[in-house]
């Protein structure tokens, strides 16, 4: 990865630097009120304040565009895909069809990940590290991948992987529940740095209602994830976080079970 993508990528998230308008303003008053005095300390902390709080504002102006964050995401998705293969032992040639992949928010088990949420100019909430599920579908098995992919490093975290028989799957669906992680799953100091803070009680990450994408089977197993929670959309100051790549695959996984079950 380029040395400076993960500053890009961090600025991004980083929330609107209040602090440097602050600076500015004071450094505005300290020059007027130094006009005109000889040039010295009040003048020259002015200049200073000044400087530095332009420099931050430029900065945070200049961080990546959404259409650019949402590039270096994909192309961290074709390349989980070929891991994906690579982690089960599978070759495309062993696909019957086309695989799912499924993204949401992931801020626990994340191995000290920088966590980061945010809104952008279209209104659609991203965030690091990205929970990531891809199923693919052999002739007698679903086989999973999931990990947290870290958009600043852009490399996989935590990643396990799951077979299981088309008989064996009872069902595939999204659902609503209440979660919590505890502390032992959480950085609790780099997410009270960010926007995330006001989800954290007594150090315990909560979800009141987050959306999960299920994959059950007749043992009691499963593949989840989470999908969104309206207390995430409210940390990111609103928006949306797309669920639509979940639902498709729904669709497509309970089709191909009709199909597997009614020939078996």
């Amino acid at each position: 990865m380029d040395k400076r993508k993960p500053k890009r990528i961090r600025r991004y998230f980083k929330k609107f630097p209040v602090w440097a308008v602050v600076f500015v303003l004071f450094g505005v008053l300290l020059l007027l009120a130094a006009w005109d005095e000889p040039i010295g300390g009040a003048m020259a902390t002015g200049v200073v304040l000044l400087l530095w709080g332009i420099g931050a504002l430029i900065l945070w102006l200049r961080r990546p565009a959404d259409a650019e964050m949402d590039a270096l995401l994909n192309s961290g998705m074709q390349d989980l895909e070929k891991r994906a293969l690579a982690a089960t032992g599978l070759s495309e040639s062993e696909l019957v069809q086309k695989n799912r992949v499924i993204r949401g928010p992931r801020f626990w088990d994340i191995s000290g990940a920088t966590a980061g949420i945010r809104k952008g100019r279209d209104r659609v909430v991203r965030f690091t590290p990205v929970g990531v599920t891809i199923i693919n579908f052999t002739p007698n098995q679903i086989v999973s991948y999931q990990c947290a992919y870290d958009l600043l490093t852009g490399k996989p975290i935590r990643e396990s992987t799951y077979e299981y028989f088309y008989q064996d799957v009872v069902s595939v669906s999204t659902r609503c529940k209440s979660l919590t992680w505890d502390k032992a799953m959480l950085d609790v100091h780099g997410l009270s740095a960010s926007r995330l803070k006001r989800l954290l009680v007594e150090g315990e990450l909560r979800f009141a209602a987050a959306e999960t994408f299920v994959l059950m089977t007749s043992g009691g197993c499963s593949v989840e994830m989470v999908l969104k929670d309206p207390g995430l959309i409210e940390c990111a100051g609103g928006g949306v976080i797309p669920t639509d790549d979940a639902e498709e695959t729904v669709i497509s996984v309970r089709k191909l079970l009709r199909e597997k079950k009614a020939h078996a």
